[in-house]
């Protein structure tokens, strides 16, 4: 009885390994189809700092995608150990005159080694996940140390910054996976023709910062390649390393203590700051960031919901659609605008994320795919949203600034299979309104890194040096540090460990004991 018990117990510990294996299998499969060009910082980013709010979509999306080749290969690696009773010979083959018999599995060996051979296939399912993700880059990141930040990072709180003597407002908008590729080739874009042609013409008639002589824009850089990253590069000069450990520096009061943003230089000159997301804002931390960082106001889907304009019931794709984002937002600028003092607002659509975007019903089927009709509605939406922002009175002393948060995440060599051999995928960019004009806008190598410091820079705001964080003022005649050192090895070099970022950065006790030191000193 106990003999018995014994193997019921290892069969038990075999199949949930040979599960665990298959989970592994699958998941990495899964990540490797759908975020081929993700990094591994991102993912586990998500990991460590939770998912809470993710598009319920996109779940169920990415469930049903994993089923089937989750069950396939759980039944190929269970087959082998499977217990059949009556099939003793599963092929019987007659050789002159001579019988052999052909067993389809050597069950019988398999069975008894069973918990080796689930812990073999734990085993080589790790390796593969290796292989697939690039977990060995990562790991060599981790231990690969650079002092590139600590050489070339600025810290705005030492150097001068300067305001006009009346302060413009500032309206930002981040355009959700907004890149420059559905732009057609003769102005710029990968497209045999046109599928934004309202963003077009937006970049060709104000400031569009590009790196080339046409529509372009930011090409990516380590740690801002998704919305949170990008989020955190365009405001504070810095890419998002969070560490495996750090899921606490996205809380309220740790999320990149050390950083001195966008957010915190407003808030000191006396800023009105809000945000909007037609999502939940503490996706990816996204709420404490902001709130750490220049007290913004936050408006999201829970407050549509707690302010009676929606429903829990009419929540849709990540929240609310854009539609209702920039007519909500319409309300919230006015009432901000109505202050006397200046106001930085700031929001985030959501219709373009992937997979295939949000069709709203308003959306024309123009074009073959999904993506694309999603993306020509989203042009003509802030189209619209612009035009009535220059009707308004602020608009005279206001910039507005357009820009694609990361390039899209659309899986399955979507954006390969329609633009041309050797197009290079940049996120989009327009300055609206600028209080100056730049030196020089085009064949420009730059990063989203860059965009802090040209934020202020269009503000009208004269930066000492002209770079904070490790980014440079686009306006200025400087030259960014990608123009300087090259792209590849600026890259190279932020994704290496650094303790000025671990130490001074995330934590912040740098920053606080120069500030107790000048304090002391002018005791």
């Amino acid at each position: 009885m106990k003999k018995k018990k014994h193997k019921l117990i290892i069969t038990y510990i075999t199949i949930f390994i040979l599960i665990l294996s298959t989970f592994i299998f699958s998941f990495s499969i899964y990540l490797k189809q759908k975020f081929a060009d993700q990094s591994i910082d991102e993912m586990i980013f998500y990991l460590v700092s939770g998912t809470e709010g993710t598009s319920s979509e996109v779940v169920i999306s990415a469930i049903l995608s994993s089923l089937l080749p989750f069950l396939t290969i759980f039944l190929i690696l269970y087959l082998p150990i499977m217990r059949i009773e009556k099939r003793k010979n599963i092929i019987d083959v007659t050789i002159k005159n001579k019988q052999f018999s052909i067993h389809l599995f050597p069950h019988r060996l398999f069975f008894k080694y069973r918990l080796f051979y689930s812990f073999l296939i734990f085993i080589l399912s790790l390796f593969t996940s290796y292989q697939l993700l690039g977990v060995r880059d990562y790991l060599k990141s981790l231990t690969d140390y650079s002092t590139y930040i600590d050489d070339h990072y600025v810290d705005g709180r030492d150097v001068s910054i300067t305001f006009p003597k009346e302060k413009r407002n500032l309206i930002l908008i981040y355009l959700e996976s907004m890149e420059n590729s559905m732009i057609d080739k003769d102005n710029g874009g990968g497209w045999s023709y046109n599928v934004m042609p309202e963003l077009t013409t937006i970049a060709k008639t104000n400031v569009n910062f590009s790196n080339s002589d046409k529509v372009g824009g930011a090409l990516p850089i380590f740690g801002t390649t998704w919305t949170v990253g990008a989020m955190v590069g365009t405001t504070s000069g810095i890419p998002l390393k969070i560490p495996v450990n750090g899921n606490e520096y996205t809380a309220s009061s740790k999320f990149l203590t050390g950083a001195y943003t966008l957010g915190d230089i407003l808030k000191k000159e006396g800023y009105n700051q809000e945000i909007m997301f037609g999502s939940d804002a503490k996706f990816g931390g996204r709420s404490n960031y902001y709130t750490s960082h220049g007290s913004f106001a936050i408006s999201d889907l829970n407050t549509a919901i707690k302010e009676g304009k929606m429903t829990e019931s009419q929540k849709v794709w990540w929240g609310y659609d854009d539609s209702h984002l920039f007519e909500w937002a319409k309300e919230e600028i006015t009432t901000i605008a109505s202050s006397k003092k200046p106001f930085n607002f700031t929001l985030l659509t959501a219709n373009t994320h992937f997979p295939d975007g949000y069709v709203e019903s308003k959306a024309e089927h123009k074009y073959d795919t999904q993506y694309e009709n999603v993306f020509a509605l989203s042009s003509k939406q802030v189209y619209e949203f612009v035009k009535w922002l220059q009707k308004q009175d602020f608009y005279d002393n206001t910039t507005i600034v357009l820009m694609g948060d990361h390039l899209s995440m659309q899986p399955g060599g979507y954006f390969q299979k329609y633009t041309y051999s050797g197009y290079q995928r940049t996120t989009y960019n327009a300055f609206i309104n600028p209080a100056m004009e730049p030196v020089n806008s085009k064949n420009r190598v730059f990063t989203s890194l860059d965009m802090y410091p040209t934020i202020l820079g269009s503000m009208g705001v004269k930066i000492s040096g002209e770079r904070l964080g490790v980014g440079t003022n686009l306006f200025s005649s400087k030259k960014t540090l990608e123009e300087e050192r090259g792209l590849g090895y600026v890259n190279s070099e932020l994704a290496k460990n650094s303790r000025f970022y671990n130490e001074k950065i995330l934590q912040g006790d740098y920053f606080d004991l120069m500030k107790k030191a000048k304090e002391e000193t002018k005791q």
